[in-house]
């Protein structure tokens, strides 16, 4: 599996590289995402009536690799009755890779669309427990491991129709996920996945970091979409919603050789609009809007012959909202300058729930609430200034940056997270068809 994945990969890569393609979402992540402050071809893949734009057949690619490091991820658990502490400390880093082929095309009085997406990741994390108590001082060692495979297919359609453009798209994904925690002691002795430390373990517990979880799933989701112009001023609205089917999912102790295997459920939906209001031939407000919640459950059980059993449950609950604006200026021929400032709300929490039954007298339970959970407030200033290029040569004046203001509240039983991270981005060639 391993293998092949890595083929479709790099074919990817010989194909982006090779295959004409017009400039596709370069430029926009280049200026850090600025979603809705430029107005770029690649806005259809948010709106799917936007496709309706275009008049000929187009090919797209796109690449972006992504690194983070994270230098101190630390977080402490205190249990006051025994007068002890359990410090942590971890760093670790995450590749992420993005790719993405299509071609649009017309298709009866409209356009249509069809790309292929991959996202993987691959995150590796260690770190050390130097604790004091229930016997003495211990020393832990530990790794958390995580990782993402998603293939998704979307097909968009666009239609003119008068004043107003009328698009949909239906994406059908498969999504392979896994994370994974291990200790190991100073005699090297491995526990996988512990999920006993709530009442009884606390030097043990390791989902303030991640709950572990290996899913295969699909999923599917359906956009609708409109856009035209209100005056001299142009807008652009979609729906999107989705849920996973045909699931597997396992909580793996590894070490002690069970399972539980389940099921992943759950849904999501969100809404985007956006306005582009010109006040003179060379300046345009852009304003954006974004909101969304995404809930996810996974569970799994085990039933060792009626002897004893456990189940589980982990609850994953997201959302979003984003409001921006900002500025678009063409000062000249050849020449434009854009600046947008974004403010973000990000609300996350999970639970999880173990139940351990040896007879319906004697049972164990192990809850986890809102652990991990955290709120964000995030401020972000995009400037991006850009000269153009002919679309025919391959574009290296865009230079944009963000500068970004967060102020997050975790709740991980006193946890502290400090992430300095770097990116490096690589958009993709700008060449056409034209």
């Amino acid at each position: 599996m391993k293998k092949s994945l890595w083929m479709l990969f790099v074919l990817m890569l010989m194909l982006i590289w090779t295959m004409p393609s017009l400039a596709w979402q370069g430029r926009v992540a280049g200026a850090g995402d600025a979603l809705g402050l430029l107005e770029d071809e690649s806005d259809l893949l948010v709106h799917p009536a936007l496709i309706a734009d275009g008049k000929t057949f187009s090919a797209y690619g796109h690449y972006r690799l992504t690194y983070e490091k994270a230098t101190q991820w630390d977080y402490t658990v205190s249990a006051p009755t025994y007068g002890v502490q359990y410090p942590y400390a971890a760093s670790g880093y995450a590749w992420k890779n993005e790719g993405q082929l299509g071609a649009a095309f017309q298709l009866g009085a409209g356009r249509m669309g069809v790309f292929f997406d991959y996202t993987g990741s691959r995150g590796k994390y260690s770190g050390e427990e130097n604790y004091a108590g229930f016997g003495g001082p211990d020393f832990i060692r530990y790794d958390l491991d995580s990782k993402m495979d998603n293939f998704a297919l979307k097909v968009i359609y666009g239609l003119p129709l008068q004043a107003v453009k009328l698009g949909g798209e239906f994406q059908i994904a498969y999504r392979n996920e896994a994370q994974q925690t291990v200790f190991t002691d100073d005699d090297g002795d491995i526990t996988t996945n512990y999920p006993w430390a709530a009442e009884n373990d606390p030097a043990f517990n390791l989902y303030p970091y991640m709950i572990p979880y290996k899913s295969k799933y699909w999923e599917a989701q359906g956009k609708v979409s409109v856009g035209g112009n209100i005056g001299p001023a142009k807008y652009a609205f979609t729906l999107k919603g989705g849920l996973p089917f045909a699931s597997d999912n396992q909580y793996d102790r590894g070490d002690y050789m069970y399972a539980m295997e389940g099921k992943v459920k759950g849904f999501n939906v969100a809404g985007d609009f956006w306005l582009r209001a010109p006040i003179s031939d060379r300046v345009v407000l852009p304003f954006v809007m974004s909101a969304g919640y995404k809930k996810i459950k996974r569970d799994g059980e085990y039933d060792e012959g009626g002897i004893w059993a456990v189940n589980y449950e982990h609850e994953i609950k997201d959302m979003f909202v984003k409001v921006g604006g900002g500025v678009d200026i063409t000062p000249a021929k050849g020449t434009k300058v854009a600046a947008g400032l974004y403010y973000d709300f990000l609300r996350s929490t999970q639970n999880a729930h173990f139940r351990d039954f040896y007879s319906p007298a004697e049972f164990y339970v192990d809850d986890y609430t809102d652990m991990p959970k955290y709120t964000e407030h995030r401020l972000t200033v995009k400037p991006w200034p850009k000269r153009n290029c002919p679309r025919t040569s391959r574009c290296g004046a865009d230079s944009a940056f963000s500068m970004v203001w967060r102020n997050k509240i975790s709740r991980m039983r006193r946890m502290t997270r400090k992430v300095p991270s770097c990116r490096l981005t690589c958009p993709p060639a700008d060449r056409s068809t034209a």
